[in-house]
């Protein structure tokens, strides 16, 4: 998760001419990249959840 959110900050720093402009979408550039981490996650254990044995237990099927 560190390395991700370091090179999040990176690809968002890539996006602004200034530390000030950065700065001032810190909050927002947070809460997007919260929402979409959020996101996926979610669908991630979805799938886990929906396909459990298949894949951890690919041998007991």
């Amino acid at each position: 998760m560190y390395a991700a959110s370091r090179f999040n900050a990176w690809r968002s720093a890539c996006g602004f001419e200034k530390k000030e402009e950065m700065e001032a979408a810190r909050a927002e550039t947070i809460a997007y990249f919260v929402a979409e981490y959020e996101k996926c996650l979610t669908e991630n254990l979805d799938d886990y959840i929906e396909n459990f044995n298949r894949y951890m237990k690919p041998n007991d099927e």
